[in-house]
């Protein structure tokens, strides 16, 4: 029996997941769950649990562990912190009751550090020592890598774009601040302000089509949200002085020829700063980028282990 790790992306709105061979980092299996704004935490991690049971029957591969990212903030023993997108997951031990019902190891992420890191170990066209990763979705994250490691900051919160005050009076946050970037740049924020503007759009995607076929309105919520973005990139370009900077998620990946236009805006908004000719570029990976990272993380996590066996051997 051959054996694997599977890999978890569980976001605002989805949960996505692939089995992966630890042999040659092949993607086996995949799969997508829908998740409702009021599916709770444990109907949540029992359907992907179930998905996991059924690929280690099926597939005839012993699965080794399951790493996670989370488009959330969580402590050390891998207690939900916050969500501002999901706040009855607030509290919730994740990680603990997860590897109860998988019966496997779980390695929790940030969803936006995962990505990150499968777009620096398998996503970019050539090496770079320094990566800005941004994901749009439901909600904005940021990471930063510096030489293959994540910057996780001192309480492990770091990377927050999506919480970045761009409008001091301007709308309140589920996270408790005023005027952050995800309130007008995020997949959720034009859903909110077309429906205030009396759209037909009941999703993000039904903004970018009216947008598509020449809706003004929707044309300038589209508009707006992407130059909140640029200017929330380029305050991060401003602070860490990245080689580059990659834009996935799900928004992007879906809409490739609006987010195309970052590039340009974030080096207007640069100025004649050293960082004004920065390379943004959209994802190679897509919506993979976090399940790649979990590969990534894996194959580092098990070469650990068995160097670690190894000595005490």
């Amino acid at each position: 029996m051959s054996e694997g790790l599977v890999a978890v992306d569980l976001g605002g709105s989805t949960a996505r997941m692939a089995l992966f061979a630890l042999d040659g980092a092949t993607m086996l299996e995949t799969a997508r769950l829908e998740l409702g704004q009021e599916t709770g935490p444990l109907q949540a991690i029992s359907q992907v649990a179930s998905v996991i049971a059924g690929w280690e029957q099926g597939a005839q591969t012993k699965i080794r562990g399951v790493v996670t990212g989370l488009a959330a903030v969580h402590d050390a023993a891998g207690t939900i912190v916050t969500w501002p997108n999901r706040p009855a997951w607030n509290g919730f031990a994740f990680r603990d009751t997860f590897a109860a019902m998988v019966g496997k190891p779980v390695v929790l992420f940030d969803d936006a550090n995962l990505a990150a890191l499968g777009e620096y170990a398998f996503g970019l066209d050539y090496p770079v020592p320094h990566l800005l990763y941004t994901v749009v979705g439901t909600g904005i994250g940021s990471a930063f890598v510096w030489q293959g490691h994540v910057y996780a900051g001192a309480r492990g919160a770091s990377g927050e774009l999506g919480h970045m005050m761009v409008d001091p009076r301007g709308e309140k946050c589920p996270c408790g601040g005023f005027g952050c970037l995800q309130m007008y740049a995020s997949g959720r924020a034009m859903e909110r302000i077309a429906q205030a503007s009396g759209l037909p759009a009941a999703r993000a995607s039904d903004v970018f089509r009216l947008a598509s076929a020449g809706n003004a309105t929707a044309q300038a919520i589209v508009d707006d949200a992407i130059r909140m973005l640029a200017i929330g990139i380029a305050n991060a370009v401003r602070l860490f002085d990245p080689d580059m900077v990659v834009v996935g998620g799900g928004m992007a990946s879906r809409f490739p020829e609006r987010y195309r236009l970052l590039e340009t805006l974030v080096q207007e908004f640069l100025g004649t700063l050293p960082q004004r000719n920065v390379s943004v570029t959209l994802s190679n990976l897509g919506d993979d980028a976090a399940l790649w990272g979990g590969i990534a993380y894996g194959l580092q996590w098990f070469a650990k282990n068995k160097e670690t066996e190894g000595v005490r051997k």
